[in-house]
Formats: C-alpha cells, structure tokens, sequence
C-alpha cells in the first residue's frame, strides 16, 4: 500500500471527474502537499483529451483499483457502484461532489464537500478562493471547461449562478470566451465517425441502484446529428449487448442534442416501456423522445428512481 493520497473521480470518467482531480490535486500542492496523486478511473473521452491538449496538462495516471486501507479521495461522485474498484476497502480522506447522497458507509471520519450546483469544478474553484489562492492559466482553463461541459455552456437546469460566476473568473484568468470555447469543445466530441459504439456507451456511463434494480444511464452530448443514422443499428446493438454484460435491469443512453436541447433516451432491457412510464411518455422504436432535456442528473435519474421505487 502506497502512502500517496490518489484523487480519483467515477469510472467512465469525464470532463468534470479529471479536470476536478488534477485541480484539487494541485490546490493541495500549493497548500504543501507532496503526496497527492490526480487520477483517471479510465480512459478520457475526446472531450477531456481535448482540454487537456489545449491547455498543455498532463493526462492524470490511471487507476482502475486500489489496495485495502489505500488513502483515497473521491471527486465527481460518492457512490462506491460508481467508484475504481477496492474503493469500499480504501480509506476514504475527502469526497467533493455535486451529487445526491449515494449511501456510502466509512469506518472514519473524513472531510465531505457536496453542494447543489452544475459542476465539481466550481467547488473545486471556490476552494481555492477561499484559501486566498489564484490557480494558474491552465488550471484556470480546465476548470472552466468542467464547469462549461457539466452545465452544458449555462443551458441545463442544473447550472446555477454561482457556477455562472465562477466561470467568468475562470474565464477571465484562462483567456478565453467561455461561451466560444465551449462550442469548440463540444464540437471537437461530435464527431461520430470517429468513436466506436462501445466507446460512446463507456465515456459518460454511471450505474444506478433504483429500487430492486441495477441501471445503467449513459450519455452522449453532440452539436448536431449528422452522421448518427448511420451508426444507430450498432449502437443500439453494442447497447444490448453491454446490459447482458453488466447484468442490469436497463441501460439507457442519452443521445443530447445541443443545438436542439433535446435528447433521445434509447432503451435496453426487459421492458423498456417500464422507463417510458417514468416520464409519462411511450417507446417508439426503442426510445424516448425528451424535448428540453439536457441534464442526466436533474431530468432523468430522479425520475427513474422515483418510478422504480414506488
């Protein structure tokens, strides 16, 4: 057992769980630290790949498990369903988070930041603000990516002022127009051709527990649709084959587009009208079609628990 402290964010990691890793990581070594260690629980994502290439940050390590007792602190999630492996064994030192309480249990106290905003990052940010500290250009600019990423460009409802704030600031130390710089982001993932099916299931894919079942809600953000057609059989496909795999009642991906503010939430599983009801909506050709929904967190997740648990 090491006795570095890794800071890691959930499996299937994206923008907000790596950029809220290394940001915090480095927070840390400004206030002293000399054994934090920022992580990846995965491969990144063409989006997260993209940030980090474009303000000249180093990729995190990666790290799927850890060792019983290993120092640890979870960013971006508290759900140990949603954690590397070896995370219920670990000793967990701090959770920062903009998520629902997931139940975890610890054997010791430890420091938990969870507040009710669009992204980890703008806690992340605060922090630093309020240790009197400025984080440097590039940390500057990852962070406002996380938080542009996560809210959306300010569109989804889980965005809130203070996130707006924060972002201003950011954008202000990194150089950038955030609202420029997030179309470019969002642009340089939307490119279909060149993910696999797998690929686009992995890169933002939390697992659920609501009520008796084991569900899996992925999401994938484009600007536009063009060239989705004529991946949708594989997709869909690749879908099915993944919810066998990981044995969950459904898996359900949100196909998001950003132009539009809409999303199709196609479904897989043994029933999927079941998920069609949660929304007061019907399947048509395995899906479901939700205008205005952005937020996987706000518009789908509580709905679908709230159904399932009754």
């Amino acid at each position: 057992m090491s006795d570095k402290i890794y800071i890691v964010g959930h499996k299937s990691p994206d923008t907000d769980s790596v950029c809220s890793a290394i940001a915090l990581a480095r927070l840390k070594e400004l206030m002293g630290a000399d054994n934090v260690v920022p992580c990846s629980a995965g491969k990144l994502n063409k989006e997260t790949e993209y940030v980090l290439n474009y303000y000249g940050v180093a990729i995190p390590e990666v790290l799927e498990s850890v060792e019983a007792k290993q120092k640890l602190i979870l960013v971006d999630h508290n759900e140990y369903g949603q954690a590397v492996a070896g995370a219920d064994q670990a000793q967990l030192v701090q959770i920062v988070d903009h998520h629902k309480v997931g139940g975890f249990q610890t054997s010791e106290p430890l420091y938990v930041r969870i507040e009710p905003v669009g992204s980890t990052c703008t806690i992340v940010a605060q922090e630093y603000k309020e240790k009197g500290l400025v984080p440097e250009k590039a940390i500057a600019g990852i962070l406002l990516a996380a938080i542009l990423s996560d809210t959306v460009i300010f569109k989804s409802p889980t965005c809130t002022e203070l996130d707006k704030t924060i972002a201003a600031e950011l954008a202000a130390i990194a150089g950038v127009d955030p609202k420029t710089f997030g179309i470019d982001m969002f642009k340089a993932s939307s490119n279909i051709a060149e993910r696999t099916p797998q690929s686009m299931i992995e890169e933002d894919l939390k697992a659920f527990t609501m009520g008796p079942h084991k569900v899996g809600v992925g999401q994938v953000s484009l600007m536009g649709l063009d060239g989705f057609e004529e991946v949708r059989a594989n997709l869909t496909a690749a879908i099915e084959a993944h919810r066998v795999a990981q044995d969950m009642r459904y898996l359900c991906l949100m196909i998001t587009d950003i132009l539009t503010d809409t999303t199709e939430l196609i479904v897989k599983g043994d029933n999927p009208e079941e998920v069609a009801k949660a929304f007061g909506k019907e399947i048509v050709n395995g899906s479901v079609d939700l205008p205005g929904v952005l937020s996987r967190k706000k518009q789908v997740v509580p709905q679908m628990t709230t159904y399932f648990q009754a």
